[in-house]
């Protein structure tokens, strides 16, 4: 850190000012005389009034012991000197002590505000009463000392020269104490503000993640837990969806006993870091990665500390602080000290995000500023990004060093188990280039029938929500999933969350599942009026909606027949034949390496005669994994067979069969014999 230890040596002036080199005063002060024309220091003193108990005054003599009555000025008088010392009895009553300093000349309150220009907790205003420490004083000791020794002003020479010199006893303490963090480089918790100084980049932890802020001030609290804290108040840089700014944080440094390395502490002075070119390098590689993730992303994440592979999410803070937590806000103020830093201004997310407007297209006049950063802004740039899990429909703030490409299936529809004109129809219909060239067929209405509308109808595990997975995975897209429980029961409930989600997605550019429809497209009748709210909302809702939308189905009869023209193109899945089934047993089999499964072609047959469909062969195969490296085995027929074998006889016994009396399966339509022939019969 830099020090700030007062020179032993005489600078270039005397720093003694007699008589002769202050001003000429003359004996007397007339009622006109200037404030802080004077150039001495004048005591004032705290002291009882004789007559009246409980009651003070101040006063310009030290009282003494023999009770004689102190001197007494006017205002105007005090006024004359260019500073004065405020002083109080300590609590033994013994010893007096400086409470505050008045500076009254103006010269040296103009000074002082080049001085201390940006120092937190004054303003060009504010620049007459300092009390102890003088912490300003000490973290800018340097700075004033300049400033003093170059000052080309004779008088005002005098003047600063006047108040360094009261300083250099009033900080005699205090630069000792400093002088020793420095050399030892250990702290007591009690002086912390000495260690850290406003404006310089400070060490701090995030996340289990090292950071670098701007130490802006500290201040020490009595926190609700009944525990004494140092909460330091820094200056990162982050994104607000439209443009990078500053935004401040607390780190609180908990009151400790005794001496603590510097370096050890929650917050503390980058320079006193050996390794500080290192940290440097590494977080300015960091918020490079930062400045590049500023928009939407579509990306994996996998951290193994909380065994998270690969899931998927999107970046997007824009959105994040439209339909995100609620909670996070920061503060609007100019921060100009920090040249390089005020060029890109400070956030202020709930005026630069609109969190109450109907949709994040109504900001789309709204200028995104993406800027490159300065190696400084990215050595402040925080840990994380705000994210929205895609697959948990968490909003979170995510270490974006584990952020990653995503791992995208080449052959998704490979191991789709559909008629291959049927596939060719689909991949026609939503072939990224065709789907993102072709000029989009809008209604008569503006805004209506821009999107594609799939359904899918058949029983469960044929592979429907396979099928919107595919899509996705073809067009590299997120899928967005909704369930039907999501979205609520009543129409305001539904119009609500599937209006945001619908939102998302095409903000996203998202394929947007919609999970078992039933309820929101069947067939309305006059005596259900809550229904055919619901199914009114439901169809209103998805006439608007500009992207790819897919829904499943178990009821296609009961199906609202408002819904017959507003589909493009309808799938029905049938219960899984022989060839399915064996095809579905194949594509999951063939994920895994070969040393790791022992089953063959006639293994394959046997086990495709099991009525069983694709979600429970899925199932099936996790257990049966479960068993094989139990035993240090391939995965290998056995296995299965023992799988299959009681989840027949549980199935068996929840349909009230005794599951016994030869193979059983599930079928489409429920419990019912295996296959025993490969063509199909029974």
């Amino acid at each position: 850190m830099t020090s700030r230890v007062p020179p032993r040596r005489t600078r270039r002036r005397s720093t003694v000012v007699t008589d002769e080199d202050a001003p000429n005063m003359g004996p007397e002060l007339a009622d006109a005389v200037e404030k802080g024309i004077k150039c001495e220091i004048r005591d004032i003193f705290y002291t009882p009034v004789e007559s009246e108990l409980g009651k003070f005054q101040w006063v310009d003599e030290k009282p003494s012991d023999s009770g004689k009555v102190p001197a007494w000025q006017t205002r105007k008088e005090r006024e004359a000197y260019a500073i004065c010392k405020y002083n109080k009895r300590g609590e033994d009553d013994d010893e007096w002590g400086t409470s505050w300093i008045y500076i009254n000349n103006g010269k040296v309150q103009s000074a002082l505000k080049k001085v201390l220009e940006g120092y937190p907790g004054f303003t060009q205003h504010e620049m007459s009463k300092f009390m102890p420490p003088y912490l300003p004083f000490f973290h800018r000791w340097t700075e004033f000392t300049q400033y003093v020794d170059h000052e080309s002003d004779e008088d005002v020479f005098h003047y600063l020269n006047l108040l360094r010199n009261m300083l250099l006893t009033q900080l005699e303490d205090t630069f000792t104490r400093g002088e020793e963090i420095e050399r030892t480089g250990h702290v007591e918790w009690e002086h912390l503000d000495l260690a850290l100084n406003p404006g310089d980049l400070a060490v701090y932890t995030s996340g289990g993640h090292r950071c670098v802020g701007v130490f802006r001030q500290g201040q020490y609290k009595d926190t609700d837990y009944g525990q004494m804290c140092f909460e330091a108040s820094l200056d990162v840089v982050d994104w607000d969806g439209r443009r990078c700014g500053l935004l401040s944080l607390t780190v609180n440094v908990w009151q400790y006993a005794g001496l603590r390395a510097v370096t050890a502490l929650q917050v503390s002075p980058l320079e006193a870091h050996p390794d500080r070119k290192s940290i440097e390098t590494e977080l300015i590689g960091r918020g490079r990665t930062f400045e590049k993730l500023r928009g939407q992303f579509f990306m994996a994440y996998s951290n193994e500390h909380d065994e998270r592979l690969n899931e998927r999410t999107m970046v997007d803070a824009r959105a994040f602080y439209k339909y995100g937590p609620q909670d996070r806000y920061g503060s609007r103020e100019k921060f100009p000290h920090y040249a390089k830093l005020s060029e890109i201004g400070r956030l202020t997310w709930a005026q630069s995000m609109n969190r109450y407007s109907s949709t994040i297209d109504d900001e789309v006049d709204m200028e995104v500023d993406l800027s490159p950063l300065t190696e400084e802004q990215c050595l402040l740039c925080v840990p994380t990004v705000r994210c929205f899990n895609i697959e948990t429909k968490n909003w979170e703030e995510l270490d974006l060093t584990k952020l990653h490409e995503i791992p995208w299936s080449e052959h998704a529809f490979d191991s789709l188990v559909l008629d291959e004109g049927e596939k060719d129809l689909l991949l026609a219909l939503v072939d990224q280039e065709e789907f993102k060239h072709a000029k989009p067929f809008d209604d008569f209405i503006s805004g209506k029938g821009q999107g594609m509308i799939l359904l899918l109808s058949g029983p469960p595990g044929v592979g429907k929500t396979l099928t919107a997975e595919s899509v996705a995975e073809h067009l590299r897209r997120p899928l967005y999933k909704i369930g039907a429980g999501e979205l609520g029961i009543t129409a305001d409930s539904v119009e609500t969350c599937l209006d945001t989600a619908l939102k998302l997605c095409a903000h996203w550019h998202a394929v947007c599942l919609i999970d078992e429809a039933d309820v929101f497209m069947e067939a309305r009748t006059a005596n259900n009026l809550q229904r055919n709210e619901l199914v009114s909302v439901f169809l209103r809702l998805l006439e608007y909606y500009p992207g790819i939308l897919i829904l499943t189905t178990n009821r296609m009869r009961s199906l609202d027949s408002a819904f017959e023209s507003r589909i493009d193109i309808s799938l029905t899945y049938q219960s899984l034949a022989f060839r399915d089934r064996k095809q579905v047993w194949k594509n999951f089999l063939v994920k895994f390496d070969a040393e790791d499964v022992d089953i063959d072609d006639a293994a394959l047959d046997r086990l495709a005669k099991w009525e069983f469909n694709g979600r429970q062969i899925k199932s099936a195969i996790k257990t049966a994994r479960i068993l094989a490296a139990r035993k240090k085995e391939p995965l290998n027929a056995k296995h299965l067979d023992v799988v299959l074998t009681l989840r027949s006889k549980a199935l068996g016994l929840m349909s009230g069969e005794d599951g016994g009396g030869g193979v059983k399966g599930v079928s489409g339509n429920g419990i019912g014999k295996a296959m025993v022939n490969g063509d199909g019969k029974a």
